[in-house]
C-alpha cells in the first residue's frame, strides 16, 4: 500500500480525492518540486527548498508549511519502506479549489498539498553510455524559471523525441538553445564548458548548480552563455543533467555525431566527481 501526504496528513494513496474544482486541474495552477533519495540522504534539500520558495513567491502562493517539506519528505521515505531504494519525492502545491475564475480565490483559500516517494531504476549503465537527443523549437511559454506544472510543450515535445528514438529534446529559441524538455543541457567547445544562463528562459536545476561548482572545484573553465544552434557542429562534448538521472553524456543530436560518438574526458571526470560526492556523502 503506497502511502501519500495529503493535505496535512498521511494517507494510503487510494484515499485521497482531489476536488474537480482545484485550480491545478483546472488551470495548471501550481508548482512542484522532485528531490532524490540516496538510501541515506536526500541530495541537497536545501537547493530545493529554495527552488520550492521561490516558485510559490513567483505565482503567489500561499502555502503555511512549507519549511515541512524536508520532514514530511523523510515521513515518507520511512512509510513507504524505502530507506534502501533509490526514490523520487515529488511535492505540489496547487493555489486550492474554489469556483472556476480566472482571478485568484478571494478571499484567499488554503492550497492543496500533495505528495508522495516512490522507488525508480536509475538506469545508470544504460545513461552512461550516451544518450541520443533532437532538436526542437521552444515553444514554452516565458517563465520558464518558475517550476510549474503547466507542462505541455515540454509534454509534447519530448514525446516527440521518444517517437524518434531519442531519449531528450533540446530547445532553441530565437536561434539560441536553452534547455531540455526536462533537463539543463552543458555543452564542452573549445575545451570550455558552457550552459546557457540562468535567467526566466530555463529552469535553475539543482543538479545544474552542483555540476557548476564541481566543474569549477576541478579547474574547468565555464560560460554561462547561450550557445547558438548554429555552433552545435563545434561542440567536442554534451550531457543534460537532472535530477533522476543527474549527467547523461549526449553522444548524438538530430542523427549527427558528438565528438567522437561517446562521452567525452570533461563529462566522464563531472561524472566521477558526482559519484565520488554521493559516496562521501552516503559516508
Amino acid at each position: 500500500m503506497e502511502i501519500a501526504y495529503f493535505n496535512g496528513s498521511f494517507l494510503s494513496r487510494d484515499q485521497i480525492h482531489i476536488s474537480p474544482d482545484d485550480r491545478g486541474f483546472l488551470f495548471a495552477d501550481g508548482v512542484y518540486e522532485v528531490a532524490r533519495w540516496y538510501e541515506g540522504f536526500i541530495y541537497d534539500m536545501e537547493g530545493h527548498m529554495a527552488r520550492l520558495m521561490r516558485s510559490l513567491k513567483e505565482v503567489r502562493i500561499e502555502w503555511d508549511d512549507a519549511d515541512s517539506f524536508p520532514a514530511v519528505a523523510m515521513e515518507l521515505i520511512v512509510r513507504n519502506n524505502l530507506n534502501d531504494k533509490p526514490s523520487l519525492i515529488y511535492l505540489q502545491v496547487t493555489r486550492g479549489a474554489a469556483k472556476r475564475s480566472h482571478a485568484f480565490p478571494s478571499p484567499p483559500i488554503p492550497p492543496t498539498v500533495y505528495a508522495f516517494a516512490r522507488g525508480f531504476n536509475p538506469e545508470k549503465e544504460m545513461i552512461s553510455s550516451g544518450i541520443n537527443v533532437i532538436l526542437h523549437e521552444d515553444t514554452r511559454w516565458s517563465r520558464c524559471d518558475i517550476k510549474s506544472v503547466s507542462l505541455l510543450p515540454n509534454i509534447l515535445s519530448f514525446q516527440e523525441a521518444r517517437d524518434s528514438g531519442s531519449f531528450e529534446c533540446i530547445f532553441v529559441r530565437d536561434g539560441m538553445i536553452t534547455e531540455c524538455a526536462h533537463s539543463n543541457v552543458f555543452f564542452v567547445l573549445d575545451g570550455i564548458l558552457n550552459t546557457h544562463p540562468l535567467s526566466e528562459k530555463v529552469l535553475a536545476g539543482i543538479t545544474r548548480k552542483n555540476i557548476l561548482r564541481l566543474a569549477r572545484e576541478s579547474g574547468i573553465t565555464i560560460s554561462e552563455t547561450a550557445l547558438p544552434a548554429s555552433s552545435l557542429g563545434d561542440i567536442s562534448e554534451a550531457f543534460v543533467t537532472n535530477t533522476s538521472f543527474e549527467i547523461a553524456p549526449v553522444i548524438s543530436i538530430d542523427g549527427k555525431i558528438v565528438g567522437k560518438g561517446k562521452p567525452g574526458p570533461v563529462t566522464r571526470l563531472l561524472r566521477e566527481k558526482f559519484d565520488a560526492e554521493i559516496l562521501a556523502l552516503k559516508g
